[in-house]
């Protein structure tokens, strides 16, 4: 890889690199659209660009795209599995999941990563197993949707509809860069992903949430809880129980009012440790006047962790309860657990 990477600028930025290299200001935006729209990486394929710039383009700057080192496929065949390489030889997974839905257009949604591992160290988690990661850039983020893309066509649907920061990582621990990607993907110019269409899962990180709720995008943002007391919280998630429930809980208050949007709360079930009807009560209590949608989530398996999903009578029982209390709750369908591509599955290892 030489130079910088052209997929990770916004449109300002290409303009001004576009200018700091002599070249007329219309050909930013005609290679914008060349890389955030088509998800080209070779800039000889861009014919309405002159020989002269392509071949400077070429040598003096690059275009990630990750490798694809693995792919896998569930047996429903509505779940695609990826393990990339990219340029420094750190890899990532990221998912593709098909929706195809009756008197509705069909959805794609790319599940894409923020960082190579995660140090919030939650203990259901498999991506927590990596000691060494890095945050990924905008143009890795980007990239991964661009690939994602390209398969859902191949799959038969008009490409990624939809995009949850759900991957590997802590997408608030990478705000920075995670901003700047769900900006491109939004741009008219590129994917025009509505932001509406975008999701963002933390682990909790309050300053970062409030920090969201003052960008004026309409984002959806799901929280993940997993235990309604803090003391199991902190044993289950370490790395984001440094603020406290009630902290949480007025950050997501304040991005609802801010955004519009309402907020999701995930609670995975891992048997034995918070699917009993005292954990469901003490949830129901915590959410009750909160307007939070609860995402009752069975857990995957992590036997390295001693994690395994509660039997289906418990799952069904502790959604009635917090029914009963007047939540909405929605139990989520499990998708690609056979491939090792569900919530908390993701590791960067090959079949």
């Amino acid at each position: 890889m030489s130079g910088i990477d052209l997929r990770g600028l916004n449109k300002s930025e290409l303009a001004e690199y576009i200018k700091s290299i002599g070249e007329p200001a219309y050909r930013a935006k005609q290679l914008f659209r060349h890389i955030q729209k088509h998800g080209a990486d070779d800039f000889q394929s861009m014919s309405d660009l002159p020989e002269s710039l392509r071949s400077y383009l070429s040598e003096n700057t690059s275009l990630v795209m990750p490798k694809i080192i693995d792919q896998q496929t569930s047996a429903a065949e509505d779940t695609v599995k990826l393990l990339l390489e990219l340029a420094d030889g750190e890899r990532i997974e990221m998912v593709l999941m098909l929706y195809e839905r009756w008197q509705a257009h069909n959805r794609a949604t790319c599940c894409v990563s923020s960082q190579s591992g995660c140090a919030m160290n939650c203990r259901f988690c498999a991506t927590a197993l990596h000691e060494h990661f890095r945050n990924l850039t905008a143009g890795e983020i980007v990239a991964q949707v661009q690939i994602a893309d390209k398969l859902a066509y191949d799959m038969g649907f008009a490409g990624i509809t939809n995009i949850v920061y759900m991957g590997m990582g802590e997408p608030l621990a990478n705000l920075d860069a995670v901003k700047k990607s769900l900006e491109l993907l939004n741009d008219e110019d590129g994917m025009n992903i509505g932001m509406r269409r975008i999701t963002i899962s933390t682990c909790g990180i309050v300053p970062k949430i409030r920090e969201m709720a003052l960008w004026g995008y309409q984002i959806g943002l799901a929280v993940s809880l997993h235990a309604a007391d803090q003391q199991l919280r902190q044993k289950l998630m370490p790395g984001a129980a440094h603020y406290s429930l009630d902290e949480l809980l007025d950050a997501c208050k304040y991005y609802r009012e801010k955004s519009g949007r309402r907020v999701t709360a995930e609670y995975a079930l891992f048997a034995g440790i918070n699917d009993q009807p005292s954990d469901a009560a003490k949830l129901a209590n915590l959410l009750t006047e909160s307007d939070i949608l609860v995402n009752i989530i069975p857990a995957n398996p992590l036997p390295e962790a001693g994690i395994q999903p509660p039997e289906e009578a418990v799952i069904n029982n502790f959604c009635h309860l917090l029914e009963e209390k007047g939540l909405n709750v929605q139990l989520r369908r499990k998708r690609g657990a056979d491939i090792q591509a569900a919530c908390g599955q993701l590791r960067r290892r090959q079949a």
